[in-house]
């Protein structure tokens, strides 16, 4: 978004190529779309230098020469006939004394926010966990990416939001010091409840061969439902200091041909190259075991083109999930395959059930009989209070570490979408050197405030009660072992005290916050490409990048920014960010009877 102001407006026209404090030029770089009628410049010493040149690989980027400042420069727009100043950046730039600037964002008066502090670790990562060193996510800055080709296809997978389709783009990465670009990158719309938004998000596939900083598969989260835009970013963090294997999360600035689509979460896909980056530090030569996410929509045909439910129906508990909570293993009629249940000894059962293979093996194919063996063990344990004798057993068929942190993590961030919550997003992957699986989460959306169960349940401090915990076939068999209980009661301790709590990730929040707030306020501006679905809104795909927001678009966009971290939020099922923050913390910490102090 770009508005001009009277004080923007230069009363004359600056042309030319005044005296400046200095004989050196040097290159100028800076990432916006700039109209046909336009010219991109920046002004040194009062005197605007046009910026003519474009990149080859977007026409984002503009670059040009101009000389150094004494006392600074800004970006400016102006009539491309006469060089008249439209717009301004209302800050100026501190001088640069090397040959060419960073790939700045008009705008914008950082290129890397320093502010930005990472949480403390507070578990070492598990023992398997070996990944690389990329500079995929660099947490203090926001690159560009601009996804280009043909339009008609863009607006056909715009148009059928709701279904697979597959198109292939050119895309290029931008950021401050790097420029990348890819041909017939493969792009698709990703998600299942998303895909009602009008903000879409989308899945890349870059083709063999090549990569971005060692990753192959991306996903571009939308963040639609998330008033906060940052639950994402807060929940892989989590993940990461408690020593999980995970994606990492950041930001990016998404444009489409001419197109800004806006802010966006940067992920990793966890499809291809993601396991042999996570357990074999990138090798091609690493023997990598079956990568299995569960997935309730498995087998059951294309979830994605059925009728949408009415608006009052989407705020309400899946058809049977009260049932689900309270004892029953089945939700809308489909068994919760992927709770762990054990479903007998034909192993067709499981691999046509809800446990979807993300990625095969480096030999042979997916091992199924080693999640029916497991499911067979945990239904074999005694459903009373046994001795610590049993302790090897479980560590032969299960990466118990992994397990007991995965899942006090749901508690503690509240995950309603989780293995607890709906037997559902969550990885198990096949280690084949110790012969066992082992546990994490994925998509955490849907957590730390935003969620479908009463917030008395899943942010209470009793954990016993956390929805699912006793109806899930793992957790009433686990805490038999005194072991495990102590283990997992430790580490929802340890987690509240150390780093879910206002005193150590609330800084983060308020850092998040700053550092995003002009970009938040730049991607509620924009018009949306795809169509809202929960109201039946008007598709916004043919809108410019220049037209004004639309009124009718239900999303996180229509919310104060501030509202969705400080509060107050208008609805119960999405609270901010910081009151769950401050509730979460202070009901655990009671129950356990501990003080942050």
């Amino acid at each position: 978004m770009r508005l001009t102001t009277a004080i923007q407006v230069f009363a004359a026209s600056l042309t030319g190529v005044a005296a400046a404090a200095s004989d050196k030029n040097i290159t100028y770089n800076v990432i916006s779309l700039v109209p046909s009628d336009q010219t991109l410049g920046v002004i040194v010493d009062d005197s605007f230098y046009p910026l003519t040149s474009t990149s080859d690989v977007s026409t984002l980027l503009h670059y040009g020469e101009a000389p150094i400042s004494t006392s600074g420069y800004k970006y400016a727009f102006a009539q491309s006939d006469n060089n008249q100043i439209i717009e301004t950046e209302n800050f100026t730039r501190t001088n640069n004394e090397n040959e060419t600037t960073l790939n700045e964002y008009y705008g914008r008066a950082w290129n890397s926010y320093d502010k930005l502090k990472k949480l403390p670790t507070i578990l070492p990562p598990l023992p398997i966990i070996n990944r690389i060193e990329s500079d995929l996510h660099i947490e203090n800055e926001i690159p560009t990416i601009h996804l280009f080709g043909n339009q008609d296809d863009i607006d056909n997978i715009h148009n059928n939001q709701m279904s697979d389709i597959d198109i292939h783009l050119n895309m290029t990465y931008i950021s401050p010091n790097d420029v990348k670009n890819f041909k017939n990158v493969t792009i698709s719309v990703s998600g299942m409840s998303t895909r009602v938004m009008d903000k879409l998000s989308y899945k890349i596939n870059i083709p063999k061969k090549e990569d971005l900083f060692g990753y192959r598969r991306l996903k571009l989260r939308a963040m639609a439902m998330d008033m906060s835009y940052m639950r994402d970013n807060l929940g892989y963090a989590i993940a990461e200091s408690v020593g999980l294997p995970s994606t990492k999360h950041s930001y990016v600035r998404v444009y489409i041909n001419n197109q800004a689509i806006g802010l966006f979460g940067l992920l990793e896909h966890l499809k291809s190259t993601w396991v042999r980056n996570e357990f074999g530090n990138g090798s091609k030569e690493f023997k990598q075991g079956a990568l299995y996410v569960a997935d309730i929509n498995v087998g059951q045909g294309n979830t994605t083109t059925k009728p949408e439910p009415s608006l009052e129906k989407r705020f309400e508990l899946p058809d049977g999930m009260d049932k689900f909570i309270n004892g029953s293993d089945t939700v809308n009629g489909i068994n919760a395959t992927s709770s762990l249940s054990y479903l007998g000894d034909d192993v067709s059962v499981y691999s046509v059930g809800q446990y979807s293979v993300k990625e095969d093996p480096s030999v042979g194919a997916a091992n199924f009989t080693r999640i029916m063996d497991l499911t067979r063990f945990i239904s074999q344990q005694p459903a009373t209070l046994v001795d610590n004798s049993v302790v090897p057993l479980w560590e032969e068929k299960m990466d118990v570490t992994s397990f007991l942190r995965g899942l006090a993590l749901e508690v503690v961030i509240s995950n309603s979408d989780g293995y607890f919550g709906m037997a559902n997003n969550y990885i198990l992957y096949d280690d084949i050197e110790n012969e066992r699986l082992l546990f994490s989460a994925q998509d955490l959306d849907l957590a730390m405030g935003i969620g479908m169960y009463n917030p008395d349940i899943i942010h209470g401090g009793n954990y016993s009660n956390f929805p699912g915990f006793n109806v899930r076939a793992l957790m009433p068999r686990m805490m038999q072992v005194p072991q495990f209980k102590h283990v997992f009661e430790a580490l929802l301790v340890n987690y509240t005290k150390e780093l879910v709590n206002p005193t150590v990730s609330g800084p983060r929040i308020d850092q998040l916050y700053d550092m995003l707030s002009e970009d938040v306020a730049w991607d509620k501006y924009l018009p949306r490409v795809g169509k809202n679905l929960i109201f039946g809104g008007p598709s916004n795909d043919t809108a410019s990048a220049n037209d004004t927001a639309p009124t009718t678009s239900y999303s996180a966009a229509d919310y104060s920014f501030k509202q969705g971290v400080y509060g107050p939020t208008l609805f119960n099922i999405s609270m901010a960010i910081t009151d769950w923050l401050s509730l979460r913390s202070s009901n655990l910490l009671t129950y356990f009877n501990q003080t942050l102090a």
